[in-house]
């Protein structure tokens, strides 16, 4: 019987991660923008798998050769040479590999209070999975750090430019392959809801003017980003509120009402159901932070 981890209750299973090369790194100060956890190699195994009904924190990693599988919220991914996959908090996902030809992993897991922002801001946001990139380098570099130094207050600013240099490429070649592609109905659909950003989302307005019936649009756009319509609006939603509180000293209920929320109760409880903090409790926690982008008001 394959030997299997069971961590934090039965939130996460891990099988066959026994031959891992890993480096915990030790956080004696929370009030920095990043936090890295923990990063290391996997070498090919037949059985490796790993299982998360629910994510705590990002994980970045790349396969440098072999082939596996990864399922991200309900959708399935196929995984091969020269692919990299970054997995958000609160997702339930696992992969493994693939046993004729496993992947090689080279991984970082961390921490960063802006980093919903700063993805949607590059276009990376949803976007779980990115063929054909380059990151071997930036990635070997982050373990080497956390090898050598497993003090996240020495490390802490050096691995950010490497996950940083990571992320660019990562959403450069998103850009790249979304421009040779014609662009799918799911995106059709994606662009306009994106115009609601700064009001109440109107589905029938976006299948009239795309000419498809609501039930279609409700199926395309959640086949092809694993959510649905309302969710991905009220998900851009708060992300811009939370550059809004970061990145200005506007009060709670101008932003609640510049981003269309009924009233400034709604969005603060909205927003406290999906952050875990009231927009003035995220805001006195992150404010200090001078790393996040400025707000994408496309």
């Amino acid at each position: 019987m394959p030997h299997i981890t069971f961590l934090g209750g039965k939130n996460v299973v891990m099988r066959d991660i026994d031959k891992e090369i890993r480096h915990f790194v030790y956080a004696p100060n929370e009030d920095v923008p990043f936090i890295i956890d923990v990063a290391g190699i996997t070498p090919p195994t037949e059985k490796y798998y790993i299982s998360r009904n629910c994510g705590d924190h990002y994980i970045l990693a790349y396969i440098p050769r072999g082939y596996g599988t990864l399922e991200y919220n309900g959708i399935h991914y196929d995984l091969r040479p020269h692919d990299a996959f970054l997995l958000e908090p609160g997702s339930r996902h696992f992969y493994h590999t693939l046993p004729e030809d496993p992947f090689e992993l080279i991984w970082a897991n961390f921490f960063c209070d802006y980093m919903d922002s700063y993805l949607s801001g590059i276009g990376l946001k949803g976007t779980p999975v990115v063929h054909d990139v380059d990151c071997e380098q930036q990635m070997l570099e982050i373990v080497r750090l956390t090898a050598d130094f497993p003090n996240n207050d020495n490390i802490c600013f050096s691995v950010l430019k490497l996950v940083d240099q990571v992320l660019i490429s990562l959403a450069e070649k998103t850009r790249m392959q979304a421009h040779k592609e014609k662009p799918s109905l799911a995106y059709a659909i994606k662009s306009l809801l994106d115009e609601f950003l700064h009001r109440k989302p109107d589905i029938n307005e976006v299948a009239e003017k795309l000419h498809i019936s609501k039930s279609t649009l409700y199926r395309e756009f959640t086949r092809t980003y694993g959510m649905g319509a309302h969710q991905y609006v009220l998900m851009r939603k708060i992300d811009f509120a939370k550059s809004l509180l970061v990145r200005t000293d506007l009060p709670v209920k101008d932003i609640a009402d510049r981003l269309a929320f009924s009233d400034e109760f709604y969005f603060s409880n909205i927003f406290k159901q999906k952050t875990g903090k009231s927009p003035s409790s995220f805001r006195r926690a992150v404010k200090p932070n001078k790393f996040s982008p400025p707000p994408d008001e496309s």
